[in-house]
């Protein structure tokens, strides 16, 4: 298959659609979450730098329960399009009361993302087929994070235009239903994809790459 083949491969154009709409709530997340912290007034700069880890510190936490929980399932799509409904609940949320009832909204919109992360690539690597696996997941992560480059740029000119973060925030809300969409479209790891049937770990590299020879059916070498 063609580079540009790759690149417009229905599972691939799929998975890099719903990767960059994650990418987007990340680093939006990431750059503008001091932003929102510090509308709420009196705080200093080392309280507003306490006060914005909150929600990576909570994300943390749910990330590892997430990976435990989900660790053995056949199917993680449907956990996948919950963490990002999650993500787009808490970033509306966020739009609404006062800047301390932001920053509790923000928290599960971090909670969702991250997570959604935890979910995303065990199941990018089971739903692609063997003989594009690795290109794939190249044109996935390449493409799919440019949105780190367009989410804090599109939100600072919502904010600049309009004055308030709102506007960025209903966009990431928007993306991240959307991508739930994408998340339904994907298709369901099974015997033709990385783990052939089996269940794919996120465990260190030596074992990945030895689950992906026997779900290809390549044996080990008689050298003596």
């Amino acid at each position: 298959m063609s580079r540009l083949g790759l690149l417009f491969h229905p599972q691939v154009a799929l998975l890099t659609k719903v990767f960059f709409v994650m990418a987007l709530t990340g680093y939006a997340i990431t750059f503008w979450l001091p932003i929102l912290v510090e509308e709420i007034v009196g705080l200093s700069p080392f309280q507003v730098g306490l006060l914005s880890a909150i929600p990576w510190i909570s994300a943390v936490i749910a990330m590892d329960t997430v990976s435990h929980f989900t660790g053995g399932g056949p199917d993680r799509r449907p956990y996948l399009a919950i963490a990002l409904v999650l993500s787009a609940l808490g970033t509306f949320l966020a739009t609404l009361g006062s800047p301390w009832f932001g920053l509790a909204a923000v928290t599960p919109a971090a909670v969702g993302g991250k997570c959604a992360a935890t979910l995303f690539w065990p199941m990018a690597q089971s739903g692609l087929d063997l003989k594009i696996a690795a290109p794939g997941l190249a044109v996935v992560n390449s493409v799919g994070n440019l949105g780190g480059f367009v989410s804090p740029t599109l939100f600072g000119y919502l904010k600049d235009t309009t004055g308030t973060t709102n506007g960025g925030l209903y966009t990431l809300s928007a993306a991240s239903l959307l991508a739930v969409i994408g998340v339904a479209l994907i298709r369901r790891s099974g015997g033709g994809g990385v783990g052939g049937g089996r269940q794919v770990r996120s465990g260190p590299p030596g074992d990945q790459v030895r689950t992906r020879m026997a779900a290809g059916g390549c044996g080990t070498r008689d050298t003596s």
